[in-house]
């Protein structure tokens, strides 16, 4: 599992993905760009298997405290 920052870029019309999660007391932020800026999609905090529909072009999935994660 991952415990440093991730960026995909994902196929024109988007596609649905799973974040595995480990929160440990931390949680993952899912962020997409706007113009330079990266913008908070969703915070998830809870352990378990998510299931996202990230848009197509760039996401990023940033763990803090002491989350890990998988996106698969």
């Amino acid at each position: 599992m991952a415990v440093h920052t991730q960026q995909l870029e994902m196929p024109s019309g988007g596609r649905m993905v799973v974040l595995a999660l480990k929160a440990n007391g931390g949680t993952v932020v899912v962020e997409k760009p706007v113009g330079e800026d990266w913008v908070t999609a969703d915070t998830y905090d809870a352990d378990g298997a998510h299931v996202l529909f990230v848009g197509g072009g760039r996401v990023r999935f940033t763990p803090t405290g002491g989350a890990a994660f998988e996106v698969t």
